[in-house]
């Protein structure tokens, strides 16, 4: 049953339907999430017998032996340069068959980190093979060890190779073919496949599948990181791909570089220690210029896990975030935007993924009848051509699919089409996600969603809900009106008997009023009518001409066999002059539309499609154009250049792409405040301080993303270049990949000269705090004064707010300096602020809060503003940001002493020490009313942003 109309319009109905999707989609993550586990739990693991190992084996010797080993005439000398630590038994399995697999001019070049095994007797034993040994006293890094061999070796190519590989035949001799081949050839790299895994602790499910074709990038954890291509791919599954690739990166397991390349761009890196040294040298060879390739033909057992199991896992993890932290501050910002720009432009160089999008829908599979769904995969089937891939997040979801709140690490791009989808509740690895919402109906309900300001980009199908957008949340929404898809839709379109009439229309009945209803009756027209559509057997005179609901793909058939189209705009977008997407596509098709829709009609269409707004206007206009064909062919005509000019997805496919590729070209800056959640952001100040400095970035051609206190920690930053920290209450652990800055807005007290030291800059919103810290730390110190936003706080009077007292602050369970000195009192006093109760008198409490954009009339009309502050904060002269917003207002303010105030606003804010001079200065004032400039220069977020610029550039 359908809840009338007149009852779902209510606040008590919108109420309960949002308590309903929050229960809903509770119980919808919570058992997606048991299913996965239980799904992972009774997953059959991997294990191969040994007829099955010995098949792959076979396999793979099979491959190797079908393709015929290059040799060359007079061929350039290889050194190979082996780094040896304790590794006698790898070494034994490497030297034992490298004679025999090599075809070509080398010479071995073995580093020994002070082995204290059999390694040198065993190297020793191997006469007949040319080799050098640089024998250390101590274990050197990888990067020093290989540079070592590098400076004594004789050949004009370098082969680096771990000595836990077991080569097969023809390996180099297939990497020095590439070498030679091809031009501006930086590194090249093999094919690597994990040996017998059965013993192996990690490894355990990958013997004989793929352990490196490459390497490739992706975000993770907050940074960019490599990865190996393909790994733990069965082997089979690489067998047609034999050509060889250009890649970002290729392990240094084993790899070739010219010599005089490698030098040319400094060699390994010796502040790595045995870990991105291969990584780091391949993204140095390619900025400078050198392709590097990845040859499927060279094919190698590496025995990595045995090397790495028998490390310390202290001494290995230690090394590997010393060595995370070297590479991201060194590549990550470049690697983000090269990634992204692979992604967009589908190069495949840093990664095998096209970028992906990810659609908001109600129902994705081909029984929906869900609207939303066909508007997503028309969009989408444009995209396509970019080599763009497409996923679908679905309310009702499909067989297969996860819940709608998981979005899969690959997904670049969420494009949200529903209002009721809560960004909070997402859950998604990839950092770099892009979230848009495209509103399309509901605009109200849009605007009201607690996690709506979440979304990095805003679409709105007409400009009367952008205009809206903008004036209730200060979002600039993009326009972007829903279109037709002109290769399905259009006059080559075949009729159809089954379809055939006069005139027509399309969309289904769910219980709301429709106009349609009340102004369409075909009884008065003599002309063949259709009705297309779910439920409308309900309408008594509609029921002869119905003909149930037609599936998406049957739709330009229906078209094509009609002469003219009805639109009836609906109660949900026809006050704001969003174009239905049956407006587009008839027209496209080459059918005269009729429509209700005056404001989109307007805005789109210069007005030009007829109108009707009663029985007799729709009656008339259909009985003409069925009787003038020329008029209406003509009308089609101008309508048809208008949609096959502006309003194709082609045309809304490039637009998206536009803002997407001027989104990611932007530079980012986090803002993290200390809010807990998206639900509490009208209760804290602080959102609102992020929110006029992200207003002043956003001028100044910044994206910016403000964080809750709960998402201070997830990777969800990644994006950004810089981060604010608005260091309150809460604590933050600065993130390597981000230049950390940090403003000290109150609460200093709860701040240690260490963490300090984390941050690359800090401000301080305290003359006096700054100077006593300034010698105290080695990071650089500046005072930056707390600031107004003059676009919200300027002088304006409303009634609602008049009083004699006004005092806005929650109490955080705390009797406020300011209301303790002054109560009881007998003066007009209003109390505004979140746990009060049990406080104070209920009768000074008007409110839990006032609306941001209220506040300003708050204060200007109340006959004082009372302030004070923390008991840390007035120590160290941090000044409340009610003092710089209540001036702008050009309120009287009086407030307990606090160091710096005078020097900053001489004579501008009265202060006192004792309860009798605060009553001396409200009786004063209220019988002798203070003028107060609302002169606030110097003091506003352009203000600030600008200082914090000086630190950024």
């Amino acid at each position: 049953m359908r809840v009338p109309e007149s009852i779902r319009n209510t606040r008590g109905f919108n109420k309960a339907r949002k308590i309903k999707h929050t229960m809903v989609d509770a119980k919808g993550k919570y058992s997606d999430k048991v299913k996965t586990n239980v799904k992972e739990i009774l997953r059959k693991k991997r294990h191969l017998s040994d007829d099955e190992k010995q098949r792959i084996i076979d396999l793979i010797h099979q491959d190797n032996e079908k393709n015929e080993i290059p040799l060359f005439v007079n061929s350039p000398l290889v050194s190979i340069i082996i780094v040896n630590r304790n590794g006698a038994s790898h070494l034994s399995r490497l030297l034992k068959v490298i004679d025999e697999t090599i075809h070509l001019n080398y010479e071995i070049i073995i580093v020994d980190n002070h082995s204290h095994d059999n390694s040198m007797q065993l190297i020793e034993s191997y006469k007949n093979l040319p080799i050098t040994v640089i024998r250390n006293k101590n274990n050197e890094t990888f990067s020093y060890a290989n540079n070592q061999g590098v400076g004594i070796a004789k050949g004009e190519y370098l082969l680096f190779l771990n000595n836990d590989i077991k080569p097969l035949d023809g390996w180099l001799n297939y990497l020095l073919e590439t070498m030679l081949s091809s031009e501006n050839v930086g590194a090249v790299g093999s094919k690597l496949i994990y040996p017998d895994c059965d013993t192996s602790k990690i490894n355990k499910e990958k013997s004989y599948t793929i352990q490196h074709s490459g390497i490739f990038f992706k975000e993770g954890d907050g940074y960019i990181k490599p990865f190996n291509r393909d790994n733990a791919e069965e082997y089979e599954s690489l067998l047609n791909k034999t050509e060889e690739e250009e890649i970002i990166a290729v392990t240094a397991a084993c790899m070739l570089v010219k010599k005089s390349t490698y030098l040319e761009v400094g060699g390994f890196d010796n502040n790595y220690v045995y870990g991105y040294e291969d990584v780091d040298l391949c993204l140095k060879l390619h900025k400078a210029g050198y392709k590097n390739i990845y040859n499927p033909k060279s094919v190698l057992y590496h025995y990595e896990f045995g090397t790495q199991e028998k490390n310390n896992n202290n001494e290995v993890r230690d090394r590997r975030l010393n060595n995370q932290r070297i590479f991201i501050k060194k590549w990550n910002k470049w690697l983000r935007k090269e990634l992204i720009q692979d992604k967009f432009y589908n190069k495949r160089i840093f990664t095998n993924k096209p970028l992906t999008v990810s659609f908001v829908v109600t129902q994705s599979d081909e029984n929906t009848t869900a609207g939303d769904y066909f508007t997503a995969l028309t969009l989408a089937k444009q995209l396509e051509k970019f080599g763009w891939n497409i996923k679908y997040q679905s309310r009702r979801k499909s067989k297969g699919q996860r819940d709608w709140y998981f979005v899969d690490e690959d997904v670049d791009v969420l494009i949200s089409l529903l209002d009721a989808y809560d960004l909070t509740k997402v859950e998604c690895k990839n950092g770099l996600l892009v979230k848009i919402a495209w509103l399309r109906n509901w605009f109200e309900r849009w605007v009201e969603n607690p996690s709506f300001k979440k979304y990095d980009l805003v679409f709105a199908s007409s400009k009367i809900a952008c205009n809206f957008v903008k004036e209730k949340t200060g979002i600039d929404a993009v326009y972007y009106p829903l279109a037709s898809d002109s290769d399905m839709f259009n006059e080559n379109v075949p009729s159809s008997e089954d379809y055939r009439c006069d005139y027509c229309f399309t969309g289904s009945y769910w219980d709301a009023k429709r106009e349609i209803i009340e102004y369409l009756n075909p009884e008065l027209l003599d002309y063949k009518f259709n009705l297309y559509g779910a439920n409308w057997n309900k309408i008594p005179k509609f029921s002869k001409y119905t003909k149930g609901f037609v599936h998406y793909e049957d739709m330009p058939k229906v078209y094509s066999s009609c002469k003219i189209v009805i639109d009836d705009a609906n109660h949900v977008t026809k006050e704001w002059g969003s174009v239905n997407s049956r407006v587009f596509d008839s027209i496209s098709s080459g059918k005269l539309v009729v429509t209700n829709g005056t404001k989109g009609n307007n805005e789109v269409f210069g007005g030009k499609i007829p109108e009707y707004h009663s029985e007799e206007e729709l009656t008339d206009i259909i009985n003409y154009y069925l009787i003038n064909s020329d008029e209406r062919e003509e009308k089609i005509k101008y309508l048809q250049d208008i949609v096959l000019g502006n309003h194709t997805y082609q045309h809304r496919a490039n637009t998206l792409k536009e803002v997407l590729e001027e989104y990611y070209k932007k530079p980012k800056i986090i803002i993290k405040t200390p809010v807990p959640s998206w639900n509490e952001i009208h209760r804290w100040g602080d959102f609102y301080v992020a929110e006029g400095l992200k207003n002043e970035f956003e001028k100044k051609g910044y994206i910016v993303k403000i964080q809750m206190l709960s998402e201070w920690n997830d990777s969800s930053d990644s994006i950004g270049d810089t981060v604010i920290v608005l260091r309150g209450l809460s604590y933050y652990k600065p993130k390597v990949q981000h230049f950390n800055i940090m403003w000290n807005i109150s609460h200093s007290d709860l701040v240690s000269l260490n963490e300090y030291e984390l941050y690359d800059h800090v401000f301080i919103a305290s003359k006096y705090w700054t100077e006593q810290l300034k010698d105290k730390v080695k990071v650089p110190v500046e005072c930056m004064w707390q600031c107004t936003d003059i676009n919200k706080f300027y002088p304006e009077y409303n009634e609602k707010y008049k009083s004699d007292l006004l005092f806005v602050g929650n109490s955080r369970k705390v009797y406020r300096k300011i209301l303790k000195d002054l109560l009881p009192t007998e003066h007009n006093l209003s109390v505004y602020g979140a746990d009060w109760g049990g406080l104070i008198n209920k009768k000074y409490i008007k409110g839990d809060h006032i609306p941001n954009d209220e506040l300003h009339q708050a204060y200007s009309s109340c006959k004082i503003l009372l302030n004070d502050h923390w008991e840390d904060m007035r120590e160290k002269g941090f000044i409340s940001n009610r003092i710089f917003d209540g001036l702008a207002c050009g309120a009287y303010i009086i407030s307990d002493e606090v160091s710096g105030l005078d020097e900053l606003f001489k004579g501008r804010v009265s202060t006192y020490s004792t309860v009798d001079e605060l009553n001396t200065l409200i009786d004063d004032a209220l019988n002798n009313p203070k003028k107060v400039s609302k002169d606030i220069s110097g003091h506003t977020y352009e203000d600030r942003v600008n200082q914090f610029m000086d630190v950024i550039n």
